[in-house]
């Protein structure tokens, strides 16, 4: 068929059929044809519908779809991926950060912890707004927030999201689950940082200070609508009478008398 020619020499019959791009040998037409088609054509029509991944034909989407984690629906190629993967839902952990102490599942974790929370580390930097990120998979995701793509749907409702974690959170509506729990009182919550902002409630802890007059906050949205009385900014404004306001609360509180 068009596009496929045998080599020269076809004594051996190991691999007859060669690719007429780039010359790479098959044993058999139809693999030749699938390389064609995935490699030099770029065209992959079997879609995994758990995380959105494409690939050339359906015997590599099986394999992918082989080992998939009860716990998120992630799915792994291979069992020792699933195992490494499985320390995430498990609340012991093990592996410590030397310098703040922050438990991890796995060394790996650690390391790149150290890399980029206390050394700063950032090395992979967005092309078109130059944003930086400690990993290639942070980098991934922010780069569909410029194409708009959102490859990751919820079995459950539809509902489509840029990140694998994105989806993974979004789970815990269905399920009702909220690992993240508070020492102190016992409140839970469905996503880490939502923990680490109810625990400055305890602490008192204010890390958010404002350059101008000094003043701090607890969370990093408080800040920047305080910031707003200082460069004098009103984004927010009453529909009924137009008088605007530095913040949501503000024109929530407004009694308008039009």
């Amino acid at each position: 068929s068009a596009g496929l020619r045998p080599p020269c020499r076809r004594g051996s019959g190991e691999r007859p059929f060669a690719c007429s791009v780039c010359g790479k040998a098959f044993s058999s037409r139809s693999s030749a044809r699938v390389h064609q088609l995935t490699v030099h054509s770029r065209r992959r029509p079997h879609t995994c519908c758990h995380c959105g991944k494409v690939f050339g034909t359906r015997c590599h989407l099986r394999t992918h779809q082989r080992f998939r984690c009860g716990e998120c629906g992630r799915e792994f190629s291979k069992r020792s991926y699933l195992s490494a993967h499985q320390r995430v839902h498990l609340q012991d952990k093990p592996f410590q950060c030397p310098t703040c102490e922050k438990g991890f599942t796995t060394r790996r974790s650690v390391r790149v912890h150290q890399l980029t929370v206390h050394r700063g580390l950032r090395p992979f930097t967005c092309s078109v707004c130059r944003k930086s990120f400690s990993q290639q998979s942070g980098l991934r995701a922010h780069l569909r927030t410029h194409t708009g793509e959102r490859p990751h749907a919820c079995e459950q409702c539809g509902k489509r999201f840029s990140s694998r974690s994105g989806l993974s959170v979004h789970r815990r509506v269905h399920s009702g689950e909220k690992p993240y729990v508070c020492e102190v009182c016992g409140k839970s919550f469905s996503v880490s940082q939502n923990l680490v902002r109810h625990k400055r409630v305890h602490s008192g802890e204010k890390p958010f200070e404002c350059a101008v007059c000094g003043k701090s906050f607890s969370q990093k949205n408080n800040l920047k609508t305080h910031q707003l009385v200082h460069t004098g900014h009103k984004a927010f404004s009453c529909s009924a009478c137009g008088r605007r306001f530095s913040s949501a609360r503000s024109r929530r509180e407004h009694r308008c008398v039009s």
